[in-house]
């Protein structure tokens, strides 16, 4: 365990700005284990690890010092854990699984304390045999909690249950087969409110020879009464380029915010905007150019004037605006499959075939969208990250969220000595880029995209190098 301490003078302000880094000691990591970084619970940081046959809760002291860890005893054999949801108030977690008994599949709640002692627990489902092994995601409410679980065993429907967290109940259990649909292709994503009300979309038509029916079909069904619909949201002559769906809770109304072409699926044109309200049946939403000079900052050289565009961008998250506006968030990122004829039998004798991959991350682009639609500013952050056969997980950025700014941080380069950043963006669009530390004396190789944020100035993220983890605390001064 050791404490790295690191004051930064930023140049747009006289005042010293201090971030402290507390870095617990290395656990070895088996291939077969999986981890998850459930929250900051009782003072402590709880992870947990999923072997084949164990289950095992480790604690971390203010110091990232392991304080205790604990072999969870769940239920039945064959567990596959779905989620595990840290209470916003401090006070427990839960553990949502599946787990065989009999030759029959069940689905279980176990509700623990901070010390990892379990409080309750409830079967919630009895699914019998499966013919074959479903598909499953797991969508968290706003407020954490209310789960969305969906499960497809046959591609042609999806069974979706809503669990609260809080009553450890199931508040519904049913399932959708629209016409002509294959889950694979058409499902795009679901969302679950606050409240437990459950919306389904689906993409109809998004290909250039029937861009005109492009569409889509968002089915609801309402935790109070099971009341089903399905609202129609009609894309004009535009195709999908990416999209994120959000439920917006205070104004009570599902959001998206998108990136558009009219042409191919080779660039972005735009971004578009729409809010879905539950009563309606039908919506359509307002489309923005991307500004030519934002365009121009991105693409540089490769800036097309017939074909004014933005390669390779996605949709990463959306913040919602109390007015029912949108802040989305965008990064440039691509991946590049090498294997060429020269390198066929070096490939073969020492990557078993497989072929080389690069992985590019990156401009963050950010759009500020007004509730009708409107552009309110819009700004690129630059970072350029690229690595090889690694799943980019080192790439990409952690985004800490504060009432007043949003601080992207992110490698600067990914290789094992390497400078950490963060991009500061306040309300009005404007930013600073700071230089925070250097990783060359820590030995740290820091998973921005997999840390988690415990307290409005503080984050937890894993580095993890050649099967050993260690977990490493951020915490800005809280004065600033």
């Amino acid at each position: 365990m050791r404490h790295v301490f690191i004051a930064l003078l930023l140049l747009a302000c006289t005042c010293v700005r201090a971030q402290v880094l507390t870095v617990s000691d290395e656990l070895t990591m088996r291939n077969d284990t999986e981890y998850s970084l459930i929250g900051k619970l009782g003072g402590q940081v709880l992870l947990l690890q999923d072997r084949e046959n164990k289950h095992l809760l480790t604690a971390y002291g203010r110091s990232m010092n392991q304080t205790w860890e604990k072999d969870l005893e769940l239920r039945g054999r064959n567990i596959r854990m779905l989620d595990a949801v840290a209470q916003q108030d401090g006070t427990g977690f839960h553990l949502l699984y599946l787990y065989r008994d009999g030759g029959r599949n069940h689905l279980q709640l176990d509700h623990y304390n901070p010390a990892g002692n379990l409080q309750d627990s409830v079967t919630l489902v009895d699914f019998g045999l499966f013919a074959t092994t479903p598909e499953d995601e797991v969508y968290r409410s706003e407020d954490e909690t209310k789960l969305l679980l969906l499960m497809v065993e046959q591609q042609s429907k999806a069974r979706y249950l809503a669990v609260d967290l809080d009553s450890m109940q199931l508040l519904y259990d049913s399932e959708l087969s629209p016409d002509k649909f294959f889950y694979g292709e058409d499902f795009l994503q679901a969302e679950i409110s606050n409240a437990g009300d459950m919306y389904f979309v689906v993409e109809r038509d998004n290909f250039k020879s029937r861009r005109k029916e492009h569409r889509y079909e968002v089915y609801t069904h309402a935790a109070n009464g099971g009341q089903t619909g399905m609202i129609d949201v009609n894309l004009g002559d535009s195709l999908t380029y990416d999209v994120f769906f959000k439920y917006d809770n205070l104004n009570r109304h599902l959001t998206a915010g998108g990136l558009y072409s009219t042409k191919d699926f080779v660039r972005a044109e735009g971004y578009f905007f729409v809010t879905i309200d539950p009563g309606a049946s039908t919506q359509r939403p307002s489309f923005q150019r991307f500004p030519v000079n934002l365009v121009k900052n991105v693409e540089g050289k490769k800036y097309s004037k017939r074909n004014p565009g933005i390669n390779d961008l996605t949709v990463r998250d959306a913040m919602l605006r109390r007015d029912g506006g949108m802040i989305m968030i965008t990064e440039r990122d691509r991946q590049l499959q090498r294997r060429g004829g020269a390198i066929q039998n070096q490939l073969l004798n020492t990557y078993s075939g497989r072929p080389l991959v690069d992985y590019h991350y990156d401009e963050i682009v950010v759009f500020a969208v007004n509730p009708d639609g409107s552009p309110h500013w819009s700004n690129i952050m630059h970072k350029k990250q690229y690595s090889q056969d690694d799943g980019g997980v080192y790439s990409s950025f952690f985004l800490l969220e504060s009432p007043s700014k949003l601080r992207f941080l992110f490698n600067d380069e990914i290789r094992f000595e390497n400078t950490v950043s963060e991009y500061v963006l306040n309300g009005r669009g404007e930013f600073d880029r700071n230089s925070l530390f250097n990783t060359r004396d820590l030995e740290l190789r820091l998973r921005f995209r997999d840390g988690i944020q415990v307290a409005s100035n503080e984050l937890v993220l894993p580095s993890e190098y050649r099967n050993r983890l260690r977990l490493v605390k951020m915490t800005y001064d809280a004065a600033k």
